[in-house]
Protein backbone atom coordinates (compact mmCIF):
# COMPACT_ATOMS: atom_id res chain seq x y z
CA UNK A 1 0.00 0.00 0.00
CA UNK A 2 1.31 3.49 -0.97
CA UNK A 3 2.20 5.72 2.10
CA UNK A 4 -0.72 8.00 1.76
CA UNK A 5 0.54 10.81 4.15
CA UNK A 6 1.00 13.93 2.30
CA UNK A 7 4.54 15.53 1.46
CA UNK A 8 5.61 18.31 3.74
CA UNK A 9 5.45 21.68 2.10
CA UNK A 10 8.16 24.05 2.59
CA UNK A 11 7.27 27.50 3.03
CA UNK A 12 9.91 29.71 1.09
CA UNK A 13 11.40 32.32 2.94
CA UNK A 14 11.66 35.11 0.61
CA UNK A 15 8.83 37.69 0.58
CA UNK A 16 6.15 36.54 -1.83
CA UNK A 17 6.09 38.65 -5.13
CA UNK A 18 9.03 40.66 -4.89
CA UNK A 19 11.76 40.68 -7.34
CA UNK A 20 15.19 39.81 -5.77
CA UNK A 21 17.00 41.18 -8.10
CA UNK A 22 15.90 44.61 -8.06
CA UNK A 23 18.35 47.33 -6.25
CA UNK A 24 18.48 47.35 -3.08
CA UNK A 25 20.48 46.46 0.03
CA UNK A 26 19.25 43.20 2.07
CA UNK A 27 20.34 41.88 5.69
CA UNK A 28 21.80 38.08 5.01
CA UNK A 29 21.63 35.40 7.68
CA UNK A 30 23.03 31.75 6.66
CA UNK A 31 23.20 29.40 9.62
CA UNK A 32 26.02 26.59 9.79
CA UNK A 33 24.58 22.98 9.15
CA UNK A 34 23.12 21.55 12.55
CA UNK A 35 24.04 25.08 13.90
CA UNK A 36 27.84 23.37 14.67
CA UNK A 37 30.18 25.92 15.61
CA UNK A 38 32.81 25.84 12.86
CA UNK A 39 34.01 29.55 12.34
CA UNK A 40 35.83 30.39 15.68
CA UNK A 41 34.34 31.51 18.96
CA UNK A 42 33.53 35.14 20.61
CA UNK A 43 36.14 35.90 23.36
CA UNK A 44 35.54 39.59 25.34
CA UNK A 45 32.76 40.26 23.10
CA UNK A 46 34.81 39.99 19.70
CA UNK A 47 34.86 37.13 17.09
CA UNK A 48 38.38 35.04 16.72
CA UNK A 49 38.04 33.33 13.65
CA UNK A 50 39.46 30.04 13.59
CA UNK A 51 41.12 29.33 9.72
CA UNK A 52 37.70 28.03 8.61
CA UNK A 53 35.92 31.31 9.99
CA UNK A 54 39.28 33.36 7.94
CA UNK A 55 38.11 31.65 4.87
CA UNK A 56 34.32 32.54 4.91
CA UNK A 57 35.30 35.98 5.45
CA UNK A 58 37.81 35.50 2.30
CA UNK A 59 34.92 34.32 0.19
CA UNK A 60 32.80 37.18 1.45
CA UNK A 61 35.07 39.65 0.14
CA UNK A 62 35.45 38.04 -3.48
CA UNK A 63 31.49 38.18 -4.22
CA UNK A 64 32.30 41.50 -5.65
CA UNK A 65 35.08 39.88 -8.12
CA UNK A 66 32.43 37.65 -9.19
CA UNK A 67 29.19 40.36 -9.47
CA UNK A 68 30.40 43.57 -10.29
CA UNK A 69 26.86 45.25 -9.33
CA UNK A 70 27.05 44.11 -5.91
CA UNK A 71 28.52 46.21 -3.05
CA UNK A 72 29.48 44.90 0.33
CA UNK A 73 29.22 46.82 3.66
CA UNK A 74 28.54 45.69 7.47
CA UNK A 75 29.04 41.72 8.17
CA UNK A 76 30.22 39.51 10.94
CA UNK A 77 31.01 35.63 10.65
CA UNK A 78 29.68 34.15 14.20
CA UNK A 79 30.75 30.72 15.64
CA UNK A 80 27.95 28.75 13.67
CA UNK A 81 26.14 31.90 11.27
CA UNK A 82 27.24 34.39 9.30
CA UNK A 83 25.47 38.49 9.02
CA UNK A 84 26.24 40.28 5.86
CA UNK A 85 24.48 42.91 4.27
CA UNK A 86 24.77 43.46 0.54
CA UNK A 87 23.51 46.01 -2.34
CA UNK A 88 22.25 44.23 -5.09
CA UNK A 89 21.77 46.99 -8.35
CA UNK A 90 25.32 49.20 -7.53
CA UNK A 91 26.33 49.61 -11.23
CA UNK A 92 23.99 50.66 -13.37
CA UNK A 93 25.84 49.44 -16.83
CA UNK A 94 25.17 45.65 -15.50
CA UNK A 95 22.35 43.59 -14.82
CA UNK A 96 22.19 42.88 -11.10
CA UNK A 97 21.90 38.87 -9.80
CA UNK A 98 19.38 37.94 -7.94
CA UNK A 99 19.77 37.91 -4.01
CA UNK A 100 19.44 33.69 -3.77
CA UNK A 101 22.37 33.35 -6.80
CA UNK A 102 25.26 35.76 -5.13
CA UNK A 103 24.17 33.27 -1.59
CA UNK A 104 24.45 30.14 -4.14
CA UNK A 105 27.63 31.36 -5.19
CA UNK A 106 29.00 32.37 -1.69
CA UNK A 107 27.71 29.08 -0.10
CA UNK A 108 28.77 26.76 -2.88
CA UNK A 109 32.49 27.93 -2.91
CA UNK A 110 32.82 28.35 1.01
CA UNK A 111 31.27 24.56 0.98
CA UNK A 112 33.74 23.12 -1.86
CA UNK A 113 36.86 25.03 0.11
CA UNK A 114 35.78 23.80 3.45
CA UNK A 115 35.91 20.21 1.76
CA UNK A 116 39.47 20.44 0.05
CA UNK A 117 40.18 22.01 3.75
CA UNK A 118 38.81 18.51 5.32
CA UNK A 119 40.40 16.74 2.98
CA UNK A 120 43.98 18.01 3.47
CA UNK A 121 43.37 17.39 7.01
CA UNK A 122 42.96 21.32 8.05
CA UNK A 123 39.62 21.77 8.75
CA UNK A 124 37.62 19.03 10.71
CA UNK A 125 35.22 16.42 8.99
CA UNK A 126 31.48 17.43 8.73
CA UNK A 127 28.74 14.62 9.17
CA UNK A 128 26.35 16.38 6.07
CA UNK A 129 27.05 19.84 4.48
CA UNK A 130 28.69 22.93 5.67
CA UNK A 131 25.43 25.11 5.69
CA UNK A 132 21.96 24.92 6.37
CA UNK A 133 19.63 24.47 2.72
CA UNK A 134 18.24 27.92 2.81
CA UNK A 135 19.02 31.74 4.44
CA UNK A 136 17.56 34.05 6.04
CA UNK A 137 16.85 37.87 4.63
CA UNK A 138 15.94 41.55 5.34
CA UNK A 139 14.82 43.94 3.04
CA UNK A 140 16.59 47.05 4.12
CA UNK A 141 13.81 49.70 2.96
CA UNK A 142 15.27 52.58 4.39
CA UNK A 143 18.26 54.47 6.23
CA UNK A 144 16.77 53.65 9.37
CA UNK A 145 16.41 50.12 8.47
CA UNK A 146 20.09 49.95 6.79
CA UNK A 147 21.52 51.37 10.21
CA UNK A 148 19.37 48.88 12.51
CA UNK A 149 20.97 46.15 10.62
CA UNK A 150 24.60 47.32 10.95
CA UNK A 151 23.86 48.04 14.70
CA UNK A 152 22.69 44.31 14.77
CA UNK A 153 25.63 43.05 13.26
CA UNK A 154 28.37 44.97 14.90
CA UNK A 155 26.55 44.15 18.22
CA UNK A 156 26.00 40.74 17.67
CA UNK A 157 29.24 38.97 19.24
CA UNK A 158 28.58 41.00 22.66
CA UNK A 159 25.25 39.50 22.74
CA UNK A 160 26.21 36.21 21.52
CA UNK A 161 28.62 36.26 24.64
CA UNK A 162 25.78 37.52 26.71
CA UNK A 163 23.84 34.83 26.19
CA UNK A 164 26.19 31.87 26.34
CA UNK A 165 27.25 32.76 29.56
CA UNK A 166 24.60 33.28 31.89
Amino acid sequence: MANMRPHKVRKSPRLAGYDYTQPSGYLVTISVDQMEHRFGEILVGAVQLNPAGEMVKAAWFRLPDRFSSIELDAYVVMPNHFHGIVFLGTDPESKPPSLSRVIQVFKSETAVEYGRQVRAGVFPPIQRGLWHRSFHDRILWDERILNLAREYIHDNPRKWQEAHTR
